[in-house]
């Protein structure tokens, strides 16, 4: 076990999910890196001329990329990072954020990618909850890490990728791998070492730490990606969800890699640059959100005919629920499947999902993933529920919901040994599940996940705002947008120019895609008879609304 990682910050062992390995592929030797798995090993069985990477006009074969991930290894362990040190990785999506992950990974240590549109006070709570000791991070990206700087507890070192001519006085990426040798062992890491963080916000605002390890990564591969993608060395995955996302991280990184095959990268996705990603780079394997979709056939409805998609095969879809008509519409101009399925950046991806193989019915989720078991609890009993009663969705596994540090919502989440990611669910008499809906009152709204207690309470740290509730409201292209409602102090109008300044506030303290892009001014809030808001009739009243302006 990594020695730099305090035990405190791990799950006690009657807290920890249950895991579990049924398929032959999940079967592990002790001694495992996954760097030396998603990279040494294909060029070592002779596939080091395949390419790995594809980004904008460039290619990275699978020996080139191993060259880069040694010389960036080496020089981060010149600065001294250990097995176990956590070290952030800041960027969108780019070949470098692969290649510091992979570094990273192959030397021992922990990789902990960021959302790219965190702001200094999000950054400054992550990077001290980790206790992340290094920062690699492209220039564009750095001003919110300078901002956060003077509040950082352990970070020691900022490597800097210069690719925009940013001005700063930290180390330079481009000259410590240039400097550094390009023979590297990987690390002798055990398959339950650590060997990425995620962070996710929950429904109190505050981010938690997730934590998988080497054997969880390729777990991903083995199982999904393996039993429900068929995936082979000619595919080309592509698609738009940033890497820091466990969706991302798996559909461009993990899966690609596992098989010897590539990865797309689009770095500022938009459908236009994402069809030309599919016509330039051959993109076989689709990996987004609905909302993305959806945005394709809206601003290109004759996408096939202006770019050659002939090589898509099928599609991924994860972070907000797939509608039929989303995916018919699809299928019918695209031809292929998209597989919708669902997953939580605890268990790291997706658990539920029908298979390339299987007939597909959009209304439903799918079946669970070969792996994984999973059943509908009654949410306060515990017990299992028959087929065609809603319920918790209870899921057990290869992978499993561990939160770093955080004791009191670990217990939470796993119940004798059963994971518990929130969603409740019905199994259908097929098999089949069925999404309902979240538990909670996290807002999913274009695959973000984002907390309403937290846009919350930057509102009422404004002066015009007396009380505020913050709830999802319905949206067809976002699946739900971010609905405020105010009660405003009496010595400001509720006007649009006190709508506009409440944005901007929310904008410039978080991560912009979690402003409210509806505000409501209302005389009171519904309350229970102690004091609590009732959000679930704001739920309710935006979803009538909606319903009715259908």
């Amino acid at each position: 076990m990594q020695e730099s990682i305090p035990q405190g910050y791990l799950p006690e062992a009657d807290e920890s999910p249950d895991f579990s390995y049924p398929l032959p592929e999940l079967h592990y030797s002790r001694e495992l890196n996954v760097t030396e798995e998603l990279v040494d090993r294909h060029v070592s069985e002779g596939r080091g001329d395949n390419v790995a990477v594809r980004f904008e006009d460039r290619e990275i074969t699978y020996a080139e990329l191993r060259e880069r991930v040694n010389r960036l290894g080496n020089a981060l362990l010149d600065l001294g990072v250990e097995p176990g040190d956590r070290v952030l990785v800041r960027f969108s999506n780019r070949p470098e954020a692969v290649v510091s992950c992979l570094a990273v990974q192959k030397i021992g240590a922990v990789a902990l990618p960021s959302m790219k549109l965190l702001r200094a006070k999000e950054l400054t709570y992550i990077v001290n909850d980790a206790e992340a000791t290094v920062a690699i991070v492209y220039d564009k990206l750095l001003e919110e890490l300078d901002a956060a700087l003077p509040d950082l507890d352990t970070l020691e070192n900022v490597v800097v990728v210069d690719r925009t001519a940013v001005s700063h006085d930290h180390r330079d990426f481009d000259e410590l791998v240039e400097a550094a040798s390009a023979d590297l062992d990987p690390y002798e890491t055990e398959r339950d070492d650590l060997a990425l963080m995620l962070y996710t916000s929950g429904t109190t605002g505050r981010p938690k730490g997730t934590f998988h390890t080497h054997r969880q990564l390729l777990a991903t591969a083995d199982s999904y990606a393996r039993y429900c993608l068929d995936p082979t060395e000619d595919d080309v995955f592509g698609g738009n969800p940033p890497l820091p996302f466990a969706y991302g991280y798996g559909g461009l990184v993990t899966f690609p890699l596992r098989f010897g095959a590539a990865t797309s990268l689009v770095e500022d996705a938009t459908p236009q640059t994402l069809l030309e990603a599919i016509e330039d780079h051959g993109i076989t394997i689709f990996c987004s959100i609905p909302t993305a979709y959806n945005q394709i056939l809206a601003n290109h409805p004759d996408g096939p005919e202006e770019y050659d998609v002939s090589s898509l095969r099928l599609g991924m879809s994860a972070g907000e629920p797939l509608t039929p008509t989303t995916y018919e519409r699809f299928r019918e101009q695209y031809g292929i499947k998209l597989l919708d399925g669902i997953g939580t950046t605890e268990m790291l991806h997706i658990f539920i999902s029908h298979r390339r193989t299987d007939e597909v019915d959009p209304s439903a989720t799918g079946y669970p993933v070969p792996g994984y078991e999973c059943k509908i609890v009654d949410p306060d009993t515990r017990e299992e529920v028959s087929r065609g009663t809603p319920g918790l969705l209870a899921v057990r596994g290869p992978t499993g919901m561990t939160y770093w540090n955080r004791p009191d919502k670990q217990g939470e989440v796993v119940v004798d040994g059963w994971c518990l990611p929130g969603d409740i669910f019905v199994q259908r008499e097929d098999g089949r599940f069925e999404y309902k809906s979240r538990r909670d009152d996290l807002i999913i709204s274009s695959g973000y996940n984002i907390p309403g207690p937290e846009v919350e309470a930057v509102l009422e740290g404004h002066d015009a705002v007396a009380e505020v509730a913050v709830v999802g409201s319905p949206d067809e292209e976002r699946g739900q947008i971010v609905k405020a409602f105010v009660v405003p102090t009496p010595e400001f109008s509720p006007d649009s120019a006190l709508v506009e300044a409440l944005q901007n506030e929310v904008k410039n303290t978080l991560a912009p895609y979690k402003y409210p892009r509806e505000i409501e001014f209302v005389d009171e809030l519904p309350r229970t008879e102690t004091g609590k808001i009732q959000r679930v009739k704001l739920r309710e009243r935006e979803r009538k609304r909606v319903d009715r302006a259908v």
